[in-house]
């Protein structure tokens, strides 16, 4: 059994690849938890209710054209999204290189974030539109 040691994450958002900006990335494949417990019951009963998935990526800002803010800028608030790719490494997808892709928008932006002498960064999440979920490929 081989353990992953994330050095070559893929981000690819709106066809921008973003990776050599990415410090730290969480795919966040999860659904509502909706509780089923009816009168008599001794514990609580729970079932999976509606997918909510999601995508946090911590990036190293940058200004330039075609790069963090100007791909993620045009996304912000939008209902039609735009497809986002992320795999463990930048390699071919395969079953040891699975892509985790969405139809995403950023719900949470934040372009300036620091203080003197650090490098900006921004920590952005990006939440499923328009009925998508992340699936899951290995080919």
């Amino acid at each position: 059994m081989s353990i992953t040691v994330l050095t070559d994450a893929s981000v690819t958002y709106n066809s921008v690849d973003l990776s050599d900006h990415v410090e730290s990335v969480i795919v966040d494949m999860s659904s509502e938890e909706v509780d089923t417990t009816a009168m008599g019951a001794t514990a609580r009963n729970s079932q999976p209710g509606l997918r909510a998935d999601s995508i946090t990526i911590n990036f190293f800002q940058d200004f330039d054209t075609a790069k963090v803010d100007a791909t993620i800028v045009a996304q912000q608030g939008s209902a039609t999204g735009a497809t986002m790719v992320v795999k463990p490494t930048s390699a071919a997808v395969s079953s040891s290189n699975p892509s985790y892709t969405a139809t995403m928008s950023p719900f949470s932006y934040m372009p300036l974030n620091g203080k003197v002498g650090d490098a900006s960064q921004t920590s952005t999440t990006f939440k499923c539109v328009g009925g998508s979920k992340i699936v899951r490929a290995t080919t």
